[in-house]
Formats: structure tokens, sequence, C-alpha cells
């Protein structure tokens, strides 16, 4: 046989080995991504939402509606939640978001008077951790609405990466991070802030805290010291220490809840030293340093993160410290470790993000949800700075999942300038971004928490209007009755 009879041949067979399978495999195999396998190496087109670790609590929220991947002005008007028209810099929202966040804003203005603390959660990856951004968010609502302290923090911080409290740990300690697969709670018990600490029961085990001098001034005065934990299996022994003197001697039962366990004082609170004993330890879930009353603004960074992975949490527990500390808003600001997937469809992203913001919605009901989108970045191509293109599409998928799932969006991206925005902030003088041409600086940092401010404050301005308005309706429909009325007569 000649050579084109043998390609013939060859050809024939490899199509009947093909057509063969047809009739071996099954045809409802489902693709599902390897744990170990960054999202950023994942083809967007072989995504599938993380159907292994999705909670079977949560099932009900899967993917029935027709979802919006463009925002256009025609799509959003099949948003069944109308969006609202009035003009704040940057931010998109909807009227009954709008109506939440006056209602966060009613509750500040009224913490300080109540004696109560209204709580801001700031949820994101590595562009906010070290309290780059949250830092001045901080600063800014506690000096409009009153409230001190750096708020809530993990128990254990073996880098320093938080620059508003300073914190050294005592004995052996291990972390539980809500992403971490080789390290799980078994009861699920990672709280609001996805990283819970243990102590080794056979080391002599605490922690010491202090004010930071680095920290903002709000942050540095704080009154009222309080200490999360979950279940409690055995007897927990609580020691507390300025200096030498003992001043805390605390014993905790067993307790299958959340508790809490809060220590005022009149004065600043110095160094303060917290030494505990058990059999077992029980999951730290955080703790928060407060003023009495006032807002409180937490940090509740994850590294490397795409998402919180809220549907590896406990349900139960993460309702009730959100109900318990008082949670008003939440901002949510992950996107950063996408950016390097070069794509123009993200697709996959906002499928995946829509669903943690839903679980959020129903861990925190009612609370308005700011979605904040990536901001512009860049990289080094043989030496020259070239901006990512695709970072609009990106933040196109960010924002649809937000509307979609009833949060407000920021935009980020197009606050900060735009594409090329990125080279320019890192050449600015002072720079305002750092050299890898992600990460903001600290001065970049205060500069992205005052445009987000300045929206959140322009909320503010749209209720003061809204009031004016409906007073103006009201006396204008008392004059008219007025005149009704003496015509009548």
């Amino acid at each position: 046989m000649g050579r084109p009879g043998k390609i013939f041949a060859y050809y024939i067979s490899i199509m009947l080995v093909f057509a063969g399978l047809v009739y071996i495999v099954p045809a409802n195999i489902t693709l599902i991504p390897n744990p170990n396998i960054s999202d950023n190496l994942l083809d967007s087109s072989l995504f599938i939402f993380d159907q292994v670790e999705h909670d079977t609590m949560f099932t009900e929220l899967k993917d029935t509606t027709s979802i919006i991947d463009s925002v256009s002005t025609q799509d959003i008007l099949s948003v069944k939640d109308t969006l609202h028209r009035v003009e704040i810099p940057n931010l998109v929202l909807s009227d009954n978001t709008l109506a939440q966040l006056h209602e966060f804003f009613q509750k500040a203005e009224e913490a300080k008077s109540r004696g109560k603390t209204v709580r801001v959660l700031h949820m994101g990856d590595s562009q906010i951790e070290g309290d780059r951004i949250t830092r001045y968010i901080r600063e800014s609502l506690q000096e409009r609405f009153g409230g001190s302290g750096p708020g809530l923090f993990s128990v254990v911080d073996p880098q320093k990466l938080n620059p508003s409290v300073w914190l050294d740990s005592y004995g052996d300690w291990l972390q539980y991070q809500i992403f971490n697969s080789n390290r799980v709670l078994k009861n699920r018990q990672y709280g609001i802030m996805g990283n819970v600490a243990k102590f080794n029961p056979e080391t002599n085990s605490g922690f010491r805290l202090r004010p930071s001098p680095w920290a903002e001034k709000k942050a540095k005065k704080y009154y009222k010291v309080r200490l999360f934990l979950g279940e409690i299996k055995d007897t927990l022994y609580v020691k507390g220490y300025i200096g030498n003197t003992e001043i805390i001697s605390d014993t905790l039962e067993e307790s299958d809840g959340i508790t809490e366990i809060s220590w005022e004082f009149e004065d600043n609170v110095p160094k303060l030293k917290l030494m505990f004993k058990s059999v077992s330890s029980p999951p730290f879930l955080g703790c928060a340093l407060d003023s009495l009353a006032g807002v409180a603004v937490d940090n509740l960074a994850l590294r490397g993160q795409s998402t919180p992975w809220l549907h590896r949490t406990d349900k139960d527990l993460y309702e009730t410290m959100v109900n318990y500390m008082n949670v008003g808003l939440i901002i949510f600001q992950f996107g950063t470790n996408m950016i390097p997937t070069k794509t123009h469809n993200f697709r996959f992203y906002r499928i995946k993000i829509e669903k943690q913001l839903r679980i959020l919605k129903k861990l925190a009901p009612g609370c308005p949800i700011i979605v904040v989108g990536t901001g512009d970045a860049a990289y080094l191509s043989e030496g020259e700075e070239t901006s990512y293109d695709h970072i609009a599409a990106l933040n196109k998928a960010q924002k649809a999942a937000a509307l979609n799932s009833g949060a407000a969006f920021f935009d980020l991206y197009n606050a900060m300038g735009g594409e090329g925005a990125m080279i320019k902030w890192v050449n600015q003088e002072p720079p305002l971004a750092i050299s890898d041409y992600i990460h903001f600086s600290k001065q970049g940092g205060k500069q992205v928490a005052e445009m987000m401010l300045k929206s959140l404050y322009a909320v503010i301005d749209t209720a003061e209007a809204d009031s004016s308005a409906v007073k103006q309706a009201i006396v204008s429909e008392t004059v008219k009755d007025s005149i009704t009325d003496n015509g009548q007569r």
C-alpha cells in the first residue's frame, strides 16, 4: 500500500476509536477544577463553581435566574430593583441599597448618643492587607460619627501585618484559615474573619496587645477589649496582666455557641497581656479593640484569595456574629488575584462572586454591601510599562455580580483614571502604588479611601435631599389644603 493509502487507513482507525468512545464514556460527566490549582491557571471556558466545597445549606442559591453579564442601560432596566439615578461619584446602586445605606448612616449618627457600637466590615484580598485602605476609612468615619480603636483582628499575627495593633504571641498557636484545605476546622466555625487561632494546651499560651505608634490618631485609643470565642469544650481559665500586676482572673465554662468576654477601662488601655489555660483550646474568632460607643471598622484581609469562601463557613455562627456585633455595612473588595488572568470574558468570575454575594446577603440580611471594583494594573514587558487591557472587562463582571445580587458597585478603575492610571500612580512623587504595578502604597491607599468616602458621604447628601423634598411636599400640600379650606369657608 502506498503512503497515501496508509495515511487514509490511519485516519479511518482514529475515527473508529472516537466513535467507540461515544458509547463507552458517560454523558453526564462534571468537570471540577483541582483545588490545588490556582484560579489564575484555569481557562474561563472550563470553570465550574466549587461544587465539592459548596455547602448543602446553600443549594437554593443555584443559578436559576437570568444573569446579567453586560451592564448597559438596557440591561440595567431588567434588574428587578430599579437603579438610583441621583449623581453619586463612581457609585452605582439600586433604590433598595440606597435606602439600606441611609439606614446605616442613621444608625451611625445615633450610635454614640445611644451607647452602641455600629460596625463596618471591610473584607478583601491583599489590596487591603495591612490596613492599607481601611485605616483611612476608619479614621474618617470615627471622626464624623464618633468611636475609636482599630477594631477586630486575629490574635495571632506572626508576620506583623497589622500596623494599627502591636501584637506579641506566647506559646504555640495554630491558625485555621477558611481557604486552607490542608488544615480544616471540622465544625466550620471560622466566624466573620475567616481566620481562627487555637493554642496548644501543653504550652503556656497567650498574647499581648498595645497601641501602635503607626496607627491613625483615633485607632490609637480604645477603652474596651472584646474577645470572641467559638465552642468551648473544656473549662477555659483566663488571666490578664498590666505589667506584672494581675488585673483579670476569669473562668469560662463549656459552651456550644459564641462566647464574648470583654473588659472596659476608664483610660486608654496600655499594654495588656492575656494568658489562657485549658485541656483543649476553643477557636479564637478574633479580638476587637473599640471605644464604648460609635463606629468600628474592621479589616478582614485574605491574602491570595479571589473570594471570601463563605460556602465553607458555619452559617449560624456567622449570622450570629453579624447580629451580635451589630454590623451595619460591608465593603467587599476582591479581584486583585484575577488580574493575571488574561481574558476578556470574566463570566466565570462573575458567577463565582455573585454566589458569594448571595450567601453574604443571607448571612447579613438587610445589611448594605458595596462591591469595590478592581483598580487599574500594569506589568513590565521587556522593561516597558504596559497596562493590562482586560481590567475593564473584569470590572464589568464585578459590576454585574454586584447589581445582580442587590449590592452597590464602586468603580475604582474609572475613579483612579482608567487604563494607564496605575503607571502614572507608580511614577508619581510620592508614589501612589508600589513597583509591582498592582498594589497601592500607603499614600495611594489614602487616596483610594478618600475616593470611596466621597461616594459614601454623597449618599448622606441624597438622604438630606430626599428629606427636604418630602418636607417641601408636605408644606405644599398643607398650603393647598389651607387654600381649599378658606375657599370653602
